[in-house]
C-alpha cells in the first residue's frame, strides 16, 4: 500500500504541470498582512486547514512537526544534510524529514509534492502569529505569481500567461537559483561609502534590509563594538546586529531607492547567519552571503515573479 501510494504521488508530481497549464482563470488567494509577515490559509486533505507563511526565503514549502505527524512523515537517508539557510546563531537544523502535500485554496490545486517537516522552535511566539509552516521559493518557481499588499493578496496564473505590466515598472533579472531570487545591488550607507552585494528577495523578513557582516566596514561600524545595537530571531535562532540609516539602494541598476531620513536596515554582529557546506552548491552558499531585502522595503511595491522570463516586477505602490 505503501508502494501504492507514493508511485501515485509521483505520477501527480509529474501531470501537476498540466494541471496547473489547464488553470485559465487567475486563482486569488487573500492573504493576512500581520506585523510585516505575510500570511495564507489552505487546505491538504489529510492535514486539514493550514495557516502558512508566505515565504520566498524559505527554500522549501516547510510543515511543524506536530501538523505533518497527523499524515505520514519520510526519512530522507540519502539526503547529506538540510542546513535551514537563515539568520540565528543557534545550531543549524540538519534532519530531512518530508511530509506529502496537496494544498488547494477552494477547489483550486497550488501546490503539490514533498513539504519539509520542519522544527519552527519558539518562531510562533515571536512573531505573535499562529502558523504552521512556510509556503516557500520552490512554491513561487511554478506560478505566474502577482505578490499585493494592500490589498493583501496573490494572484496565480498559468506561467505561460505572464508578462511585463502596463504603466510604470521595473523589471529586475537578478538570478533565479533554486534557493531563491538573488537581485545585486548597490549601496550607498549614510557615511557616504558605497558596496556592492548580493541580496535575497524574502517575504518572510520584516525588516527593510538586512546586512551580513562583511558590511560593518563600508557602514562606519567597529567589528567588535555596537552603536545601536538590536535583536532578531531567524530561521536558527536569535542573533545580533546594528541599526543605522542608509542613503540609497539601487536594484539591479533598474530600481533606485531613497528610502528616506527615518528608515533604518540592519547590519550582523559576526555568527549571526548559518553558513551552509559547500556540498549544497555554490548558489545555496551565496543565497544569504551578504543580506535579505525584507518587506519593510516590498510593500513599496507590488511584485510579479515570471518564472519563464526568470524575472521580477517592480509595480510602485499605487500604479494601476
Amino acid at each position: 500500500m505503501l508502494r501504492v501510494r507514493h508511485l501515485l504521488l509521483v505520477l501527480a508530481v509529474v501531470l501537476l504541470p498540466r494541471a496547473l497549464a489547464a488553470q485559465s482563470a487567475p486563482i486569488v488567494l487573500p492573504l493576512d498582512y500581520d506585523g510585516r509577515h505575510l500570511f495564507v490559509t489552505v487546505t491538504d486533505q489529510h492535514l486539514g486547514p493550514l495557516t502558512l507563511m508566505l515565504d520566498t526565503g524559505f527554500q522549501h514549502t516547510s510543515l511543524t512537526a506536530s501538523i505533518a505527524e497527523k499524515g505520514e512523515v519520510h526519512t530522507r537517508f540519502w539526503e547529506r544534510s538540510l542546513s535551514y539557510n537563515g539568520f540565528g546563531t543557534g545550531k543549524a537544523k540538519r534532519r530531512y524529514l518530508t511530509a506529502d502535500v496537496s494544498l488547494r485554496s477552494g477547489p483550486a490545486l497550488v501546490f503539490m509534492g514533498s513539504a519539509l517537516v520542519a522544527d519552527l522552535g519558539d518562531l510562533n511566539k515571536t512573531f505573535g502569529h499562529s502558523f504552521d509552516g512556510f509556503l516557500g521559493w520552490d512554491f513561487f518557481r511554478k506560478w505566474c505569481a502577482t505578490l499585493e499588499y494592500a490589498p493583501a493578496r496573490l494572484t496565480l496564473r498559468d506561467p505561460a500567461q505572464c508578462s511585463a505590466p502596463s504603466g510604470a515598472y521595473a523589471s529586475l533579472r537578478g538570478e533565479w537559483t533554486p534557493q531563491g531570487l538573488l537581485l545585486p545591488a548597490q549601496l550607498t550607507f549614510a557615511n557616504g561609502h558605497n558596496a556592492t552585494a548580493l541580496l535575497h528577495f524574502d517575504t518572510g523578513s520584516d525588516i527593510m534590509l538586512l546586512l551580513n557582516t562583511r558590511f560593518r566596514g563600508p557602514a562606519g561600524l567597529d567589528q567588535n563594538s555596537s552603536s545601536n545595537e538590536s535583536h532578531g530571531t531567524g530561521v536558527n535562532g536569535t542573533y545580533t546586529t546594528d541599526l543605522l540609516p542608509i542613503a540609497k539602494i539601487d536594484l539591479d541598476g533598474q530600481l533606485q531607492l531613497n528610502p528616506g531620513k527615518d528608515a533604518v536596515i540592519a547590519v550582523a554582529h559576526a555568527g549571526a547567519f548559518t553558513t551552509v557546506h559547500w556540498w549544497e552548491g555554490p548558489s545555496a552558499v551565496r543565497v544569504n552571503r551578504d543580506g535579505v531585502l525584507g518587506n519593510a522595503l516590498l510593500d513599496r511595491f507590488r511584485w510579479i515573479f515570471d518564472p519563464g522570463a526568470k524575472r521580477v516586477y517592480a509595480v510602485p505602490a499605487g500604479e494601476k
